[in-house]
């Protein structure tokens, strides 16, 4: 199983700034994820993952980067406003076709399907896991186009509460009841212009498959 090492978004640093991350050049830690922002498309562009060799791949549409030599985690994560990054709770992947996609997750990544959730009017979610984050795949009558895209990401942070007082409701929507019993949820507001869907969450309470 691989671990995610880092994320690639376009558009500019300035909204992520904004809301609180520190970058060093174009990098910030969101846990133990190095996360690039730069480049003109707005959006997640592309990942990299550990495996057993290096090769760029594409994991139906998505351009994978598989990396055999794990770069480690940063000894602090890094902080988002008043409070800290823990880990990245979840990617989100949206796609045309769950089992297409689903089958090439696991032919690429090694990371097999864990679960399968149906959340009404067409729309299923499928669920990998990765050494240090979920894999969630959205499929559905809302997807638009044929193969699979990064999509979206949540952030489990220490104390979401602070950055909600941090930034206001005008950029995050109040915490509310997450899907998973216990744990609590906000979404960033489009209006923050991160050019990502990106929520946060507070930290899971058991195991990684109680998130599931």
């Amino acid at each position: 199983m691989g671990r995610l090492v880092s994320l690639h978004a376009g558009g500019g640093r300035e909204p992520w700034q904004e809301l609180g991350l520190t970058f060093e050049n174009a990098t910030s830690r969101l846990g133990d994820v190095a996360f690039v922002v730069g480049g003109d498309a707005p959006g997640l562009l592309d990942w990299t993952i550990t495996a057993a060799r290096d090769a760029t791949v594409s994991v139906d549409g998505i351009t994978t980067h598989l990396a055999s030599v794990d770069p480690g985690a940063p000894a602090v994560p890094g902080t988002i406003g008043p409070t800290m990054g823990v880990r990245i709770d979840h990617v989100v992947i949206n796609t045309d076709d769950g089992e297409r996609t689903s089958a090439a997750i696991e032919e690429q990544l090694g990371a097999g399907l864990r679960r399968v959730r149906d959340a009404g009017r067409g729309v299923f979610q499928r669920f990998h896991m990765l050494d240090n984050t979920i894999l969630e795949v959205v499929s559905g009558p809302h997807v638009q186009g044929t193969g699979a895209r990064l999509w979206g990401m949540v952030l489990s942070v220490d104390d979401i509460d602070a950055l909600f007082d941090h930034l206001g409701p005008d950029v995050m929507t109040p915490p509310k009841q997450a899907v998973q019993k216990g744990r609590m949820i906000s979404t960033i507001r489009a209006n923050a212009g991160l050019g990502v869907p990106f929520a946060v969450m507070t930290p899971h309470l058991h195991t990684d498959d109680d998130a599931l």
